[in-house]
C-alpha cells in the first residue's frame, strides 16, 4: 500500500537506565540494580527479519531521453523487483508527476535525482532537486544531505583522476558509495576496484554503506545486473517510499549482483549468517580488506574479534557477490 510511513509506538514504561561497564550493561530501574547482561561490541544494522524488498536505486526515464516509466516499471516488476528509484539527471519528479507514474509503474517508485555534471551522486527520496552552492563535490554532498535524501556517490571508476579523492572529501555527508554499477561494467569500467576503495574508506574511519545498481538507461543496459535488498519488518502492512529511504539511511539492506542473504544476526558477539542455497562461500572482511573468517556453504557462525573498527560479510556465488553493510565498533 502506498501511503505515509507509520512510526512504531514508544513504550512509555520502558525507562530502564543503561550504564555500560566494559562489555556488560547494568540494567537498573527505580534505583535498584537488576542484573548484568552482555552488550555487543559492534553495531548491527540488521534485525532478525527475513523479509527483504529488492530494488534498483539508479534508473533513468524518458525525462532523461530514455524509457518511459510505464514501460520500464513493469519490466523491473516482472523480474521480481519491489521498488525502483527514479533518478533522472538534475531533475526530480514532483509529487504530481510521481503519482502519475506510480499508477503506471507496477511497483513502488521512489522519487529522486542524479546530481551534478561531473562527479555524480544520487539524491534519493526527494520531490525536487536540492539547491547546491557550487559544483564542488563535498559542497554538493553537504547540501544534498541537508535536503533530507539518501545521498550516494556514483560510479567512482568513471573518474580515475579524482573519484576516490571526491568520496574521501565528502564522506562525512554521504550515506553510501556505489560499489557496483551495471552500466559502467558494461562499458569497461573495473567495478571490482570499488571494493578495495570501500575498504580503504572504512579503514580510514569513514562510515559509508554500499550499494549495487543497474544505472538503467534502456538502450545501454538491461535490468537485473546489480540491486539492493532492503530489510523491513515481517508484519509491516504499509510499504512506502519513505520507509524504504529510512531503512537505507539506517543501513538495513545489502547490495548484490546475484547472491542473497536471508538472515544476519549478532547474538551478543556471535555472528550468525544464513544465505541463499546457491551461495558457495561466506567471508567476514575486516580493516584493510583482510579476511577474518570464511566458511564454505550458505551458513556461517563466527565469534567476533575485539578491537576491530568494522567488519562486513561477503557472499560468493561464482564471480557474483553480495555485500552486507559494515558492523561498526560501538
Amino acid at each position: 500500500m502506498i501511503g505515509q510511513q507509520r512510526l512504531p509506538d514508544r513504550n512509555p514504561a520502558a525507562h530502564a537506565a543503561n550504564i555500560v561497564f566494559s562489555s556488560m550493561t547494568r540494567i537498573a530501574q527505580n534505583g535498584c540494580s537488576l542484573m548484568l547482561v552482555p552488550m555487543s561490541t559492534y553495531e548491527n544494522p540488521y534485525s532478525a527479519s527475513t523479509r527483504w524488498l529488492r530494488g534498483n536505486l539508479h534508473a533513468h526515464t524518458c525525462c532523461s531521453g530514455f524509457m518511459d516509466i510505464a514501460e520500464s516499471g513493469p519490466m523491473f516488476a516482472s523480474l521480481g523487483y519491489d521498488f525502483l528509484a527514479v533518478t533522472d539527471h538534475n531533475q526530480a519528479p514532483d509529487e504530481q508527476q510521481w503519482r502519475k507514474w506510480q499508477q503506471q509503474a507496477g511497483l513502488l517508485l521512489v522519487p529522486g535525482e542524479e546530481n551534478g555534471t561531473d562527479g555524480h551522486m544520487l539524491e534519493v527520496g526527494v520531490h525536487e532537486v536540492t539547491p547546491t552552492p557550487s559544483e564542488g563535490f563535498a559542497e554538493r554532498a553537504a547540501a544534498l544531505r541537508g535536503g533530507g535524501g539518501f545521498v550516494m556517490a556514483c560510479h567512482p571508476q568513471e573518474y580515475p583522476e579524482n573519484g576516490a579523492e571526491n568520496i574521501f572529501s565528502a564522506a562525512a555527508d554521504l550515506h553510501a558509495v556505489e560499489v557496483f554499477n551495471g552500466m559502467r561494467e558494461a562499458i569497461g569500467c573495473d567495478e571490482t576496484a570499488n571494493i578495495p576503495l570501500w575498504d580503504e574508506l572504512l579503514t580510514a574511519g569513514k562510515r559509508l554503506w554500499a550499494c549495487a545498481n543497474d544505472d538503467f538507461h534502456f538502450a545501454l543496459i538491461t535490468p537485473g545486473h546489480g540491486w539492493v535488498c532492503v530489510q523491513v519488518p515481517e508484519d509491516e502492512d504499509e510499504i512506502t517510499w519513505q520507509l524504504v529511504v529510512a531503512k537505507l539511511k539506517a543501513g538495513a539492506f545489502f547490495a548484490s549482483t546475484y547472491p542473497r542473504f536471508e538472515q544476519i544476526t549478532l547474538d551478543q558477539d556471535t555472528l550468525h549468517v544464513t544465505a541463499g542455497r546457491h551461495v558457495k562461500l561466506l567471508r567476514v572482511i575486516g580493516p584493510g580488506g583482510r579476511t577474518l573468517h570464511q566458511q564454505e556453504g550458505p551458513k556461517l557462525e563466527w565469534q567476533t574479534e575485539p578491537n576491530l573498527s568494522y567488519f562486513r560479510i561477503e557472499a560468493h556465488t561464482g564471480v557474483k557477490r553480495a555485500w552486507s553493510q559494515p558492523f561498526y565498533a560501538s
